[in-house]
């Protein structure tokens, strides 16, 4: 059915694949922090963010997103997390 060389090189490939699988998933600590405030877990207390940082902020994230547009960068473009001021990163 499969000769000897066909065997190998299958087996190459697999191992091949399995070397870049990631194997270690670090955590993110900003989703962290944020399902923490969204849930209201007492073991962590923020502070509501002030109007103008949240403008700033948005501006900041406006301005990235309008450049990768114009550079024509799309896979780099993420989505706006409102926070709804709290703070969480």
């Amino acid at each position: 059915m499969f000769d000897q060389e066909e065997i190998l090189a299958w087996e190459q490939e697999i191992v091949r694949r399995k070397t870049f699988i990631k194997t270690k998933r670090y955590k993110d600590p900003r989703a962290d922090k944020l399902k923490e405030v969204r849930k209201g877990l007492k073991a962590v207390h923020y502070d509501k963010e002030t109007a103008d940082c949240r403008r700033d902020h948005y501006r900041l994230y406006r301005n990235k997103m309008a450049h990768l547009i114009r550079t024509e960068k799309f896979d780099l473009i993420v989505n706006y997390k409102r926070t709804s001021g709290w703070i969480c990163w």
